[in-house]
């Protein structure tokens, strides 16, 4: 995303320059980083009070160089808890400032909108309704699309030879897998540890109920990680799942190209869902939380459906099941609803091919028309 914009901006501008902190496809396009970016990829509720005192000292960093070498714009990609208050500072010293993903406010944590007003002089938005919800609350924002439907939309048209030698070895695994003509099910129980020991019983056992009434359907988990490739492989070797597990392909990652093959997915709700609706695929969604988590998300979340897919289209299409309604029974009945019923099948695929038009927007360029804008007005 970031490098992307940065070559839109170049295309256009080809002496422009940049720094800040920035990852290794930001530095491929010309990009001059002043810390390492893994300093800021901070997960979880402990870690990251650790680093607090690594993470203050860089921000102060930053702000005395960004002051002391006046920018023409400020872009911060995400990650609000550090760029936010780093942007309420460069905007107080006159520096425009852009925000490069619009923080979930509309979702949870709604207070945060007077810092945003504070910080950042125009947001960059991935979603049409964040852009509306920033502009309810006197925030300068432009929809400016999801580059993901760009890139799915390029990845749908890539021959053969683009195909590196992992996707394809895959691709001849899964044709193996179902030689049968078998209908296959891609399961995705999460990419965190937590998510993963969370959900993966209840998925299995949502594999157990599938099989029990139709016994042709495959199953393929994409682990996110080594990590959680070996936590699971643990778990299917459990004799509670030995009567399903020759139904199942586990993999390391490449969860796209799972999903690209399958007929219908299984997911943890997260980032995936939006990608799996890009990819046209009718899913069905679950989250298990802690249970004070969950005590305390009741209080502050503000949206009726934690499944993304669900806030973009016309209606509900996804089921989602979250906490305790999460059971093998409500989650099979859900994927063999659409395997009974193709014409929902090819309801919810029109649906999501309306989502991906709205998100390909040309992200990168209509991204790059802002910040510009606001270059221009420092006299850039």
């Amino acid at each position: 995303m970031a490098a992307g914009l940065i070559r839109a901006i170049k295309a256009r501008v080809p002496n422009a320059e940049f720094s800040g902190v920035g990852g290794p496809n930001m530095l491929a396009e010309g990009f001059t980083t002043l810390a390492d970016m893994d300093r800021l990829s901070v997960m979880g509720l402990v870690e990251p009070l650790k680093r607090l005192p690594e993470l203050f000292a860089l921000r102060a960093r930053l702000v005395q160089n960004f002051i002391d070498h006046k920018p023409d714009v400020f872009i911060g990609i995400d990650a609000p808890d550090f760029n936010l208050g780093l942007e309420k500072k460069l905007k107080a010293n006159g520096i425009s400032t852009c925000h490069y993903v619009c923080p979930s406010v509309w979702a949870w944590r709604q207070g945060r909108v007077k810092k945003i007003r504070q910080s950042v002089d125009h947001v960059l938005a991935l979603l049409p309704f964040e852009s509306d919800f920033l502009q309810q609350h006197d925030i300068a924002s432009t929809f400016v699309g999801h580059p993901m439907a760009e890139e799915l939309a390029q990845t749908a048209n890539d021959d053969v030879e683009n195909k590196d030698a992992n996707h394809l070895a895959l691709e001849e695994q899964l044709k193996s897998f179902v030689a049968g003509g078998e209908q296959l099910i891609c399961v995705m129980p999460g990419s965190r540890s937590s998510e993963v020991r969370a959900l993966s019983d209840v998925f299995l056992q949502t594999i157990a109920a599938c099989l029990q009434e139709k016994p042709h359907l495959r199953f393929v988990i994409p682990a996110a990680s080594d990590a959680l490739y070996d936590l699971l492989k643990l778990r299917l070797a459990e004799p509670d799942v030995q009567s399903i597990v020759d139904k199942i392909l586990l993999v390391r990652g490449q969860s796209r190209q799972c999903m690209q093959a399958a007929y219908l997915v299984l997911l943890a709700s997260g980032t995936a869902t939006l990608e799996a609706a890009l990819l046209g695929k009718p899913m069905v969604v679950a989250y298990r939380l802690a249970p004070l988590t969950y005590s305390l998300a009741l209080r502050m979340v503000k949206v009726d459906h934690f499944a993304l897919p669900n806030l973009l289209t016309d209606k509900p299409r996804v089921p989602e099941f979250i906490q305790h309604e999460a059971t093998a029974a409500a989650l099979s009945e859900a994927l063999l609803a659409y395997l009974d019923q193709p014409e929902l099948v090819a309801e919810v695929k029109n649906a999501f091919a309306k989502v991906h038009t709205k998100l390909a927007q040309n992200a990168s360029e209509k991204a790059a028309d802002v910040v510009l804008e606001l270059a221009a007005k420092n006299g850039a």
